[in-house]
């Protein structure tokens, strides 16, 4: 019964529009009371092209712009290889008729092996010291290709190659976990996307895992049984997800920010991005209901909610999940005509709903 519900909400939420193990914990050498420095990147990093791997290709968005859009705020000067596959797996099911258009009839895993594969390819070719970028269903062909090259001795040098992955349904993070990650262990296999959790790996490459706070993909209450939590986190894999992919290191703050070193040497960064509001009041402020009393309602509901992830029990040590000032705004980072759609649809909404609280 946990792999049919598991896997059929995993088909929704790998399809929703839109990381292997964790390192050990160990400081820079010769200073052992300083945590561990980042990795290079945005301008610090030496990643001269990005090859791109966009997350499920769902009707109607602008997948090209997305991909190609997709992490250039941490590497902002490199060139972009968009990696192309058989992204729109998850919407294979979805009628002809409503939107018409190549489908890709393969699965989930499928879909992931054939990206695996043509990322391989544009790093065995290329010649420049290069960064793998996935988002969403994207990361699972990072993930796969991390394992490949552990143990290669004809792989890319370390100083030469690194990944980031963002909104990793299947990984790990400093702060918690990915929705699948959270049900399956390593090496389970997840029917209905007939794909199988990939395995821990020491690899040699340095890796970012980039997060939205709240994301109910990449960043599942570690707690499941808190209600109100999950249903935050489901709004929010609809709200968060993609436009942390448009995000930038100077977007996440020195406590959202957490660097692990493996026993290779390579150093793993997690990024949490704070949210504007939280995912469950954010329609709210869409459909007319005013700064002032969304902002009470966040007041009662939050401590609540991040009482579902164990990452905010040492206040000392907890991240930022909600800043209304210097946090993401996920409607405002999407592309203008997503935006003035969706902004369309609540103004329909507003139209035939009663008059918002005063």
């Amino acid at each position: 019964m946990k792999q049919l519900v598991a896997g059929a909400l995993a088909t929704l939420l790998v399809g929703s529009v839109g990381g292997l193990g964790s390192g050990i914990a160990t400081s820079d050498p010769g200073f052992p009371w300083l945590p561990p420095t980042p990795s290079p990147i945005g301008d610090d990093a030496n990643a001269k092209v990005v090859y791109a791997l966009g997350g499920a290709r769902a009707p109607g968005i602008p997948w090209y712009d997305y991909t190609n859009r997709a992490g250039s705020g941490y590497f902002p000067n490199a060139k972009r290889d968009l990696i192309d596959y058989p992204a729109g797996a998850p919407f294979s099911w979805v009628p002809q008729e409503l939107f018409p258009g190549k489908r890709d009839n393969v699965t989930i895993g499928q879909a992931a092996d054939q990206a695996t594969n043509s990322l391989d390819q544009a790093i065995r070719r290329g010649n420049e010291p290069a960064a793998a970028v996935g988002l969403s269903q994207g990361t699972l062909a990072l993930d796969q290709e991390r394992v490949r090259l552990a143990h290669d001795p004809s792989a890319p040098p370390p100083d030469k190659l690194q990944f980031t992955t963002i909104g990793d349904p299947m990984g790990t993070h400093a702060f918690g976990a990915g929705f699948l990650a959270g049900i399956f262990k390593p090496g389970d296999y997840v029917p209905f996307i007939d794909y199988t959790m990939p395995r821990p790996v020491e690899s040699q490459y340095d890796t970012n895992r980039v997060i939205a706070s709240y994301d109910g993909l990449s960043d599942f209450p570690d707690r499941p049984d808190n209600l109100l939590a999950d249903a935050n986190a489901l709004v929010g894999s609809a709200i968060v997800h993609t436009p942390a992919a448009f995000t930038s290191p100077g977007d996440v703050p020195p406590q959202n920010q957490r660097t692990t070193v493996n026993s290779r040497g390579a150093k793993t960064t997690s990024y949490l991005i704070p949210v504007n509001h939280l995912p469950l009041t954010l329609p709210l402020r869409y459909l007319g209901w005013s700064d002032g009393l969304v902002n009470q309602i966040d007041a009662i509901l939050q401590p609540q909610v991040d009482a579902g992830y164990s990452r905010n029990d040492n206040l000392l040590e907890r991240p930022t999940s909600v800043d209304p000032v210097h946090g993401m705004d996920p409607v405002g980072s999407l592309d203008p005509a997503t935006r003035d759609s969706i902004e369309n649809a609540f103004a329909q909404l507003r139209g035939i709903l009663p008059p918002p609280p005063g």
